[in-house]
Parts: C-alpha cells; sequence; structure tokens
C-alpha cells in the first residue's frame, strides 16, 4: 500500500473512531442530562408531539405536587376565609382531587397534541371542574413559554432545577418557575416538580385582583351615570302618571316617547359601553350578568312603548315579566359587584 493511501486510511479511521466517540457520547451522556430533557420537552411541544412530552415530564408527579397550591390558588385565594371556612374548602379539596387531576391530565395531553386547551361547557355558571375554568385557574390557559434562564445541578441527589420563564396572560410580568427534574430509572431526567408553583399561584392571584380591581373602577363610573339618567327618567314616568291618567292618548304617547327617545337609547348606550370593555376573567360572570339585564331592560321597554299603542295585556304581560327579570338579576349584580370589590 503506498503511502498516501496509508495515510488516507488512518485519516478515516481517526474520522470514524471520533464519530464512533460522538454517538456514544451522544446517548451515553449528552441524552442523559437535564438539558437534553429540556431539550426534548420543547421539542414535542412545537411538533405536537405528546408521546415525547410524557416521555420526559412525570406529568402525574408535578400534578399531584401542585394539587395543594392550586386548591389554595383556586378557592382560598377568592377571598379571605375563616377557620370553618377552610375546613370545609379542604374537604372538598379531598373530594375532587381524583378526576380533578384527570381533568388536568387530559386537557394537557390535549394541549400537547394539539396546541389548544380544552374548551369549557359555555354555560352561565362556572364550576371548577370545567376543564376551561380549571386551566383558567391554574395558570396554564393563556400562558406562554418565555425561554428557559439557566439549568441549576444538585450534585447531592442527582437532581437539576431548570429556571423556565413564563409569560401569563393575566400579568404584565414574566414569573419563573423552578422545574425540578431527576433521574428516571433509565437514567434519563424528567420533570417530576414546580417548586415554586404555590409562588406562581400567589402572584397570578395578586393579577387578578388588580385587573378585577381596574374592572370595576373602570364601569363604576359608566354604571353610575346611567343610573342617574334612569332616577330622572322614572322621575318624569312618575310625573306624567300624576298629571293624567293611564287610559288617555296624551299620557299613553308621552309615555310612549320617553320609553323610546330616553330610556330604551340609555339601556342600549349601556349595552355598547358594557360590550366595549374587555372584562378580566375573573370579571366575566359580573359582566355576563350586566349584559343579559341590559337585554332585558331594552326587552322591556321596547314591549312597554308597544303597549301605548296595541293596548294588549299579553304585550304588556311579557313586558312585565321581562322587568321583573331584570330586577332580580339586578339585586345579584349588586351582591355579586360588593363581593368581588371586597375581594380586593
Amino acid at each position: 500500500m503506498s503511502q498516501w493511501k496509508r495515510r488516507l486510511a488512518a485519516f478515516f479511521f481517526v474520522v470514524l473512531l471520533l464519530a464512533g466517540g460522538g454517538v456514544w457520547w451522544y446517548f451515553a451522556h449528552h441524552a442523559k442530562t437535564p438539558e437534553y430533557a429540556v431539550q426534548k420537552i420543547t421539542e414535542s411541544l412545537e411538533k405536537r408531539d405528546a408521546d415525547t412530552f410524557f416521555q420526559y415530564v412525570d406529568v402525574d408527579a408535578v400534578l399531584d405536587h401542585s394539587y395543594e397550591a392550586f386548591m389554595e390558588g383556586a378557592v382560598t385565594a377568592e377571598a379571605p376565609m375563616n377557620d370553618e371556612a377552610k375546613a370545609a374548602v379542604e374537604s372538598f379539596a379531598s373530594v375532587v382531587k381524583a378526576p380533578l387531576l384527570k381533568s388536568f391530565h387530559d386537557a394537557i395531553q390535549t394541549f400537547v397534541s394539539t396546541g389548544a386547551w380544552p374548551q369549557g361547557t359555555g354555560g352561565e355558571t362556572e364550576a371548577l371542574l370545567d376543564p376551561s375554568v380549571a386551566m383558567e385557574k391554574a395558570g396554564l390557559a393563556g400562558t406562554s413559554l418565555a425561554g428557559v434562564d439557566r439549568i441549576e445541578y444538585h450534585d447531592e441527589d442527582a437532581t437539576a432545577i431548570a429556571m423556565v420563564r413564563v409569560r401569563p396572560a393575566e400579568s404584565d410580568e414574566d414569573f419563573t418557575l423552578r422545574v425540578k427534574l431527576a433521574p428516571a430509572d433509565d437514567g434519563h431526567y424528567r420533570v417530576v416538580e414546580v417548586e415554586n408553583y404555590r409562588d406562581y399561584i400567589v402572584m397570578l392571584a395578586k393579577a387578578r385582583r388588580a385587573k378585577v380591581e381596574a374592572y370595576l373602577q373602570e364601569t363604576a363610573s359608566l354604571m353610575a351615570q346611567h343610573e342617574t339618567a334612569m332616577r330622572e327618567a322614572e322621575a318624569q314616568r312618575a310625573e306624567i302618571l300624576s298629571a293624567g291618567a293611564l287610559g288617555n292618548d296624551a299620557t299613553r304617547q308621552a309615555l310612549k316617547a320617553l320609553m323610546e327617545d330616553t330610556i330604551l337609547p340609555d339601556w342600549q348606550a349601556r349595552k355598547a359601553e358594557l360590550e366595549a370593555i374587555e372584562p378580566p376573567p375573573a370579571a366575566q360572570p359580573l359582566h355576563r350578568l350586566r349584559l343579559h339585564i341590559c337585554n332585558l331592560r331594552i326587552a322591556y321597554a321596547e314591549g312597554y312603548a308597544a303597549w301605548m299603542t296595541d293596548k294588549k295585556a299579553a304585550t304588556i304581560r311579557d313586558a312585565e315579566t321581562k322587568l321583573k327579570q331584570a330586577k332580580t338579576l339586578e339585586m345579584e349584580e349588586m351582591f355579586l359587584t360588593k363581593r368581588m370589590g371586597e375581594g380586593q
């Protein structure tokens, strides 16, 4: 063999040796590092690969470690509680733990596979077991991954902490989660816990309260302005009725004009102004209630004005039913507004 051929063979031998060593290092060392696990988790989210995600995230362990903090944020952080109420919450938490954790597990699998969290029932009443409500209260829905700052090693127990920055939709600032990884039986690292999840829930609770307070303040002046207009309209209505009989055509025309020119436009304007406001998730039940009251008041004004012309008993009965429903819901709206304000 000529010298140059021997050199060429030696070169390729070295290349193959280095390549083989690189493959060995990759599978024997790098693939069993926290960095590799974090990389695979990130890739699984990008590729919608649920199998890989669950391979490197022990979802059940994470959920079990986080459950107490979640319940505190979802229930007890809503408002101050006495000992009796806290005991009731703890009892409730133990009863719903299994179905709630399953709901979370299924929701996470849906999100990893599709990129979207499962939707709720769409009903007026929220329930903790509703997937969309649970995801929102857990601080998952609307939260995006901002980056991994660094990974810290704990040699004493071979664990690692990944500093994962997330961006919650309900907060104007990023939050750094301390994501704990531990080696599995096969040596590969898996996420097993979020150490500061309780702090995350507390931060979200404060951010939610701030946004609810801003919503209440923004809508307070709006509601007060329209309530003043309605009191003035009711005074005009009383004056019209005191000046003439309801059976009088002039009186009925005056009442119809008051409804069509003053009361109806005011409720329509109130509804439009409310619809222009984007409420935070925690204030959505109150916001929907207010819009429903507007619809009932608008229907009442239209029906009452129509009765001034057609004089049909069915017309006024339907209008009065709408008014009765609106007044009932207005009491509930006052109670809910007060309760939300006290929770700030």
